[in-house]
């Protein structure tokens, strides 16, 4: 695609082993300079409790496989990170770090070697089993910032300063629920940190973007009952400026259409209403109304109440819950047998609104525009009507970067609640909504030249912001046209 002046805009990726670049080989061991070492980079992240993983297939040329021997034979070098770029000359970036991990060798006609990368993350929270106990008064209970805390420091992790982010939604919740009791027999600081977001409503987004890390969000459809306003959604197209990389801990919003999608399917999968749509460990049902026993939908989202499932299911499953001599629900009162809640309460909403979150799906396959660069789970993609009255929302759950030959794909699977034309955040969806409208990208004056300046557009000068998501790299140097070689 050509930008306005006329230049051909090439997505770009780029792969350093420590500091030596393997996008275009400036080390030694007699392997020709300036040429790619490595080729069909993929990266694969997800919304939560699944770490990201990375594999990148290796020149097996007699010389190209003499190197690899090389590198895996240096401790230095594996003990020091993998570091994959993808980005646009001028424009946005995500840069992702992993350790090597692992690979397959392949002998005969098909001569393939292939490299396969976990994140550090993996070690740091998975690695070490402990069982830990956290007690306090029960006048007083502590908060789930203050638990998360100390189970870092009960897992020899409180070194890492920005192991746990917080999105500011779930950091304002975790400052007010109390807890009084957190025990665990045989778990890691994942299994730990999972059950106490299981608990607020929570989910832990385990990532390296920019640096590990373990990111609390909540759902997106949450509105605090009591008049709270619904997470802000940034923009995508503005707010992360040319050379900078998105926060993990936030949310950016797409406009998808013309220019963007390469194909796209959108479906509906029912779920009984006690089976949990999240990817959790331990995962426990639905909460019920005490009252009627009737499984509780979402209570203060924008537009109304999101229904559970459809009108003869719920009615079927009515019938169902009628009192026979077995009691329904679970048998102890508490939602996790290892956390006693104190004050939490609207655990049980969010709980459910994430489990409402995931009732439809949309697959989505797209070459990656400038626009797209960065997109991650928890993100939002706004898919405007063909009329333009509404805009659907759906939340990110899985992103894999698939660079091969001369460019880049980008795979998306994303959920939402079911209904069409109801909005799960209506705040989000207005902004999306004009945003798409100033642009011409829907209404009467939407063309296909105003999608192609906004998937295709790099950031402008006065948007080269600086983000805490990515700081700089030690021993990294400035991208310039002539330090990398477009795969």
């Amino acid at each position: 695609m050509a930008n306005g002046g006329g230049f051909l805009n090439s997505p770009r990726v780029r792969v350093l082993w420590g500091d030596v670049n393997l996008s275009s080989y400036d080390g030694n061991q007699k392997f020709p300079k300036n040429t790619p070492v490595v080729y069909n980079m993929q990266v694969n992240q997800s919304s939560e409790n699944e770490g990201p993983t990375a594999e990148m297939k290796w020149d097996p040329s007699a010389a190209g496989a003499s190197l690899y021997e090389w590198f895996v034979g240096q401790d230095k070098y594996m003990q020091k990170q993998i570091t994959i770029e993808f980005f646009y000359s001028g424009g946005k970036k995500i840069t992702f770090f992993f350790v090597w991990s692992g690979q397959s060798i392949n002998y005969g006609n098909d001569m393939t070697i292939t490299v396969i990368m976990q994140s550090e993350l993996s070690g740091l929270v998975n690695s070490n089993v402990r069982n830990t106990a956290q007690a306090y008064d029960e006048k007083k209970g502590a908060t789930a910032i203050e638990i998360a805390n100390k189970s870092q420091k009960q897992f020899g992790l409180d070194k890492y300063n920005d192991l746990v982010k917080y999105n500011p939604v779930s950091k304002a919740y975790w400052d007010k629920v109390k807890m009084t009791t957190v025990y665990g027999n045989d778990w890691t600081f994942g299994n730990n940190l999972s059950q106490i977001a299981k608990q607020t409503g929570d989910m832990t987004f385990p990532n390296n973007i920019g640096k590990p890390n373990i990111s609390i969000m909540p759902p997106y459809s949450w509105k605090d009952p009591k008049g709270g306003k619904q997470e802000e959604i940034l923009d995508g197209s503005s707010d992360i400026g040319a050379g900078q990389a998105p926060d993990p801990s936030k949310r950016y919003g797409y406009i998808l259409g013309p220019s963007i999608i390469n194909s796209i399917t959108r479906y509906s999968n029912w779920k009984p209403p006690q089976q949990s749509n999240t990817n959790t460990p331990g995962t426990q049902v639905r909460a019920r109304d005490p009252k009627t026993g009737r499984f509780i939908s979402q209570k203060g989202v924008s537009g109304g109440q999101i229904p559970a499932a459809p009108q003869v299911a719920q009615s079927n499953q009515d019938a169902a819950a009628k009192k026979t001599s077995s009691p329904q629900g679970t048998a102890n009162g508490r939602a996790n047998l290892a956390v006693q809640n104190k004050d939490n309460p609207y655990g049980p909403d969010r709980q459910n609104a994430l489990n409402d979150e995931k009732s439809s799906d949309l697959q989505l396959d797209t070459l990656m525009c400038p626009l797209l660069v960065g997109v991650k789970p928890h993100d939002i993609l706004f898919i405007p009507s063909f009329t333009g009255k509404f805009i659907e929302d759906w939340i990110v759950q899985s992103v894999g970067y698939n660079q091969n030959d001369g460019r880049v794909n980008i795979y998306i699977r994303a959920t939402r609640t079911f209904g069409q034309q109801q909005s799960m955040n209506e705040t989000a969806s207005k902004k999306f909504k004009a945003l798409a409208e100033s642009k011409n990208l829907i209404g009467s004056n939407a063309t296909l030249e105003a999608w192609d300046a906004y998937a295709w557009s790099l950031p402008s000068k006065n948007q080269n912001k600086t983000s805490a998501a990515n700081p700089p790299i030690p021993g990294f140097k400035p991208a310039r046209g002539g330090d990398f070689v477009d795969m």
